[in-house]
C-alpha cells in the first residue's frame, strides 16, 4: 500500500484535500500532511511517501521548489501540484518537472479521483503490485497474459471502476453471459496451502467457466468471475446457481469452513456494477445471528426489497449532537440507524456507515484540521472497513468507540484529558505481556488507521511502536532469565511470545547475545 503526504500553509484547505483524498475509494497505507515546504522535506526524509500532494504558494519553499528537493530523497514520488493561481507559468514549470497533475482550488473529488486513480495505477505497476492477483505462481492462473492480471488486479482493488479488456479467449468458448460472487470465510486465508486448496475447490465445481481472485494482503474474502457460453439467460442463471452451492458445499464439507456468499446480478460484461452488487449481497451477512451455517445471499432476490432512502432527518441530528459534543446522544442515534433489521438496511450498510464516518470527519475538521481524518485512515472513509467486521453488533461497537475516540481528540473537557497515544501507551505497558498485543490489534481496539498509530507514535515518542512493545517484553524477559528458573519455553509463553523460535531470535537480536548465555553471564 502506498503512503500520501499532502501540504498545505492553510490549514482547512490542507484538510478539505485530505478528505477528498480518503474519499476517493483508495486505500492507503498511510495520509500525513504538512503546513509548510520544509516541514514536508522532512516528513520525505524520514517517511518516504509514495505520492505528494503540495500547493505552489507557500513562504520561503514554494511547491515547486518542494517537487525539486523530494525526488532528491524519493526519485520516483509522484507529484501533484494544488494551486489557487491559474496563470500558465504555473502549469509550464510544472510539465517540465514531470509531475502527474496540476489542480486548481478547490479540487473537485471528481477531478482529484481521477488523478489518484491515474497515480495509484502508475505507482501498483513501478512496484509490481499489479503483476497478478495471486501469491505466487503456483496459485497464479495460467490462462491470463500479464496485461489481463493487471487489469484485473487494478479492478477489484478500486484503481478502474470497470474493466477495459476482453475475457473472451480465456473460456473455452465465447461467454454470454458473466456474474461474479464475493466469498467470506470465516477463517483467514493466510497459508498458501489453504488457498490452494479453494482454488481447486471452485475448479472441481465449475471448471474453466470460473476464475478464482485472491487479495493482495492476506484476508477471509476471495473473489470469483463466473462464465457461461448459455444463450438462454435462464439456463445460464440455473447453471450459476447449481455451481456456486456445489462450491459452498464442498468447502464446508472438504475444508470445515463456514462461508458465507454474496452473488451478484447477470451482466453481458464484467463491471464494476457486477462487484458493487456482488458486495452488497455479501453484506446480508449482517442480518445473520451468528456464523454457525453456510449461506449464499443473491442479490437479484433482494434488490426490491432494498431500502434505498437514507435516514436524512437521523443523519442531520447526528451532525447537531457532534456539534455540540453531546456523545451519548450522537452515539444514541447511531445505534437506531443500524437497529432497523431488514435486509434493506444490510445491503446499504456501507452507505450508511461512510456516511455517518465523513458526517464525524466534517464536523471535526474545523475543530482539529484534517489529523482528524488521517486518524481515521482511507480505510474508515471508503467503508472498506466493513469487511474486517464479523457481526452488526461488532460494527456498532467499532463505530461508537470511533466516535468516542475523534470526538476526545478535539474536545478536551478535562484538565487531564489526555491524547489517544498517550492512552494507548499506558495501555501497552499494562499489557505487553499479552500474545495479542499488536500494532493491529491496538489500531482495532482504539478504532484508529494503522497508518496513523504506526507513524504518530513514532513522532510523539521518538520510537517505532513495534520496538516499543519488544523493548518492553526483552527487558521482562531479560527479569525473568536473571531472577527465575523458569524455562526458555515459559519464559517466552510470560513475555507473550506465542513461538519460542522467534522468541530466541529476537532476544538475541535486541541483547546481542542467547537466552541461554544471558542466564549463564
Amino acid at each position: 500500500m502506498l503512503g500520501v503526504l499532502i501540504v498545505d500553509d492553510e490549514k482547512l484547505a490542507c484538510a478539505d484535500i485530505l478528505y477528498k483524498v480518503s474519499r476517493s475509494g483508495f486505500s492507503f497505507k498511510w495520509i500525513m500532511e504538512a503546513s509548510s515546504g520544509e516541514e514536508a522535506l522532512e516528513k520525505i526524509k524520514e517517511y518516504k511517501p509514495d505520492i505528494l500532494f503540495t500547493d505552489i504558494m507557500m513562504g520561503k519553499m514554494s511547491g515547486i521548489d518542494l517537487v525539486k528537493a523530494a525526488e532528491t530523497y524519493v526519485p520516483d514520488i509522484a507529484s501533484v501540484l494544488i494551486s489557487g493561481y491559474s496563470e500558465f507559468q504555473y502549469a509550464r514549470e510544472a510539465i517540465t518537472l514531470g509531475v502527474v497533475d496540476y489542480l486548481l482550488k478547490p479540487a473537485r473529488q471528481e477531478e482529484l479521483t481521477a488523478t489518484l486513480a491515474k497515480v495509484t495505477a502508475k505507482e501498483m505497476h513501478r512496484r509490481s503490485l499489479l503483476q497478478g492477483p495471486y501469491y505466487n505462481a503456483r496459485l497464479k492462473d495460467g490462462r491470463l497474459n500479464e496485461n489481463q492480471r493487471e487489469q484485473l488486479t487494478a479492478f477489484f482493488h478500486g484503481v478502474k471502476p470497470n474493466l477495459e479488456i476482453s475475457l473472451e479467449d480465456i473460456f473455452p468458448s465465447v461467454p454470454k453471459y458473466y456474474q461474479i460472487g464475493v466469498f467470506r470465510m470465516s477463517v483467514k486465508l493466510q497459508s498458501e496451502k489453504l488457498r490452494q486448496a479453494l482454488q481447486e475447490i471452485v475448479q472441481e465445481a465449475a471448471g474453466p467457466w470460473f476464475l478464482t481472485f485472491f487479495d493482495l494482503n492476506p484476508g477471509q474474502q476471495i473473489t470469483v468471475i463466473a462464465a457461461s457460453p448459455e444463450e438462454d439467460i435462464k439456463k445460464a442463471e440455473e447453471i450459476f446457481l447449481k455451481n456456486f452451492k456445489e462450491i459452498r458445499c464442498k468447502i464446508r464439507k472438504k475444508l470445515d469452513i463456514v462461508m458465507v456468499m454474496g452473488i451478484s446480478g447477470i451482466e453481458e460484461s464484467v463491471s464494476g456494477v457486477l462487484l458493487t452488487q456482488a458486495r452488497q449481497a455479501l453484506d446480508l451477512r449482517f442480518t445473520l445471528a451468528g456464523e454457525n451455517d453456510s449461506r449464499l445471499f443473491y442479490w437479484s432476490e433482494w434488490e426490491k426489497s432494498a431500502a434505498t432512502n437514507l435516514p436524512e432527518e437521523d443523519f442531520k441530528l447526528y451532525q447537531r449532537f457532534l456539534a455540540t459534543g453531546d456523545l451519548k446522544e450522537a452515539l444514541a442515534v447511531v445505534r437506531r440507524i443500524f437497529s432497523v433489521d431488514i435486509p434493506g438496511t444490510a445491503m446499504h450498510i456501507r452507505i450508511l456507515y461512510v456516511e455517518l464516518i465523513c458526517i464525524l470527519a466534517r464536523t471535526c475538521i474545523k475543530k482539529a484540521g484534517g489529523s482528524i481524518v488521517s486518524m481515521l485512515g482511507t480505510e474508515y472513509l471508503s467503508g472498506r472497513i466493513i469487511d474486517e467486521f464479523s457481526s452488526r453488533e461488532e460494527l456498532i461497537e467499532s463505530l461508537c468507540r470511533t466516535i468516542t475516540t475523534v470526538l476526545g481528540q478535539w474536545m478536551a473537557v478535562t484538565a487531564d484529558s489526555r491524547s489517544v497515544l498517550m492512552i494507548i501507551k499506558n495501555y501497552i505497558e499494562d499489557n505487553y505481556t499479552s500474545s495479542e498485543i499488536s500494532t493491529n490489534f491496538l489500531a482495532q481496539r482504539f478504532s484508529i488507521s494503522l497508518g496513523y498509530l504506526s507513524t504518530s507514535f513514532n513522532k510523539e515518542f521518538g520510537i517505532n511502536i513495534t520496538k516499543y512493545i519488544n523493548n518492553l517484553r526483552m527487558d521482562y524477559a531479560k527479569k525473568l532469565l536473571k531472577e527465575t528458573k523458569l524455562c526458555i519455553c515459559d519464559i517466552a509463553e510470560n513475555c507473550g511470545f506465542c513461538n519460542t523460535s522467534y522468541f530466541m531470535r529476537t532476544f538475541k537480536k535486541h541483547v546481542g547475545c542467547t537466552s541461554n548465555d544471558f542466564r549463564e553471564k
